[in-house]
């Protein structure tokens, strides 16, 4: 062979080893650069499986105990050595055995499973755990891991807050036997005032009209005069009285809201008043159909009694009144207005004419007894619904409540 063959043999030779040794040297930096990520996995995981927070422990299918964290150590009081030759299911208090069969047999079949049960420490004391597992993949095998918290303190809490609820209802229910007894003595009073207070005022109003009519010619201008303010205070307070046991009873009475027609109510409202719409002249124009609403018929004839006889009374002297009523849905609720060209009322008075008693003009100039928007007000509030208004000083005012439509 001519030694220029032989230094291209030798040299291809060299070349062939030259790459091996590149491939080997590539190969072994890969494979040392994949045990580099590996360890460091490995040694995050580690971290991670011992300084957490959280109690932790791996163990396999039959429930052999693999690997702990330190808090779990803690929790439980073994030492690791001890704790690694026991089952999971010697853990468990022997009275959460079966419930614990059930758990695990979710966890095999789901892959995961949250739990609560109570386990046992080493010193036999038991105590509540909140259990959080998982199927996952280690050592190329499926084992469990679970995450244990201990939630005595949330467990006693939850004791604690059911005591005091108990505490709480036989309170209520105390507090509800006083009052229906009050309740009972309210309704006793209600009627001593309805039959026995009104009885002496109906007297007083018949003597003192009996003396007008049968005595007249004995009395001179001033004795008449007093006569008739007998007969008008006697009324005032009779009228006063009826409309406090309407306000009482209202308070107390049980109410079952169902569906209401708002056509049917007002009509009734307006047979009751037709007289004194005959004698003011009031002209009253309804945008029909009305809705339903879920109310109480009754509670409802009273709330629109009271409205329509405000706007029907309070109107300037010798001015007819002229009344309008329609209805809006809105949002699942009825608002019914009831508009008037009355006196009006300035916007600081809106809260305080719908409190008991509240006039805001002299008895002698408008007659009433300052209850009736009382009424209207808690009359809707026993229903769940609202009342308001919107007015000014000589341009009338606009009431409205509001309540549900029907199937809300």
């Amino acid at each position: 062979m001519r030694d220029e063959d032989k230094s291209r043999e030798q040299l291809l030779k060299e070349l062939i080893e030259l790459r091996k040794n590149i491939v080997a040297n590539s190969i072994q930096n890969r494979l040392k650069e994949e045990y580099r990520k590996v360890k460091e996995s490995e040694e995050r995981y580690h971290n991670l499986f011992h300084d957490s927070n959280d109690a932790i422990l791996v163990h396999d299918l039959n429930g052999q105990i693999l690997d702990v964290n330190r808090k779990l150590l803690v929790l439980f009081g073994f030492d690791r050595a001890d704790i690694l030759t026991i089952r999971i299911s010697d853990l468990v208090d022997s009275a959460e055995q079966d419930k614990y069969r059930v758990a695990l047999q979710k966890l095999t079949s789901d892959g995961s499973a949250s739990f609560e049960i109570y386990f046992k420490k080493k010193n036999g004391e038991s105590f509540p755990a909140e259990v959080s597992s998982s199927m996952i993949e280690f050592g190329g095998k499926k084992v469990i891991q679970g995450i244990v918290r201990n939630i005595s303190e949330r467990k006693q809490t939850e004791e604690e807050f059911k005591k005091y609820r108990k505490h709480l209802e036989d309170f209520v229910a105390q507090r509800n036997d006083q009052l229906e007894a009050a309740n009972k003595e309210l309704e006793s009073f209600a009627y001593s005032v309805s039959h026995d207070l009104r009885a002496p005022l109906r007297a007083m109003e018949g003597f003192a009209s009996a003396l007008l009519e049968d005595y007249a010619e004995r009395l001179d201008s001033a004795g008449q005069d007093y006569a008739r303010r007998v007969v008008s205070a006697a009324q005032h307070m009779d009228t006063l009285i009826q409309d406090l046991l309407a306000y009482s009873r209202l308070s107390r009475s049980a109410l079952k809201p169902s569906a209401v027609s708002l056509d049917g109510v007002l009509g009734e409202v307006m047979h009751q008043f037709s007289p004194d719409i005959q004698q003011t002249g009031a002209q009253i124009r309804v945008e029909r159909p009305l809705p339903e609403v879920m109310g109480d018929h009754a509670t409802l004839v009273q709330v629109f009694s009271n409205l329509l006889s405000n706007a029907i009374k309070f109107v300037e002297p010798g001015v007819k009144p002229r009344i309008k009523i329609w209805a809006e849905e809105k949002n699942g609720k009825i608002r019914l207005w009831v508009e008037d060209t009355g006196i009006g009322i300035a916007p600081e008075y809106y809260d305080r004419i719908f409190g008991i008693f509240e006039r805001l003009q002299g008895v002698e100039t408008y007659p009433g007894t300052g209850v009736g928007l009382a009424i209207v007000k808690k009359g809707l509030e026993r229903m769940g619904g609202q009342a308001g208004v919107e007015s000014m000083p000589g341009k009338g005012s606009r009431f409205w409540v509001e309540l549900r439509t029907k199937g809300f």
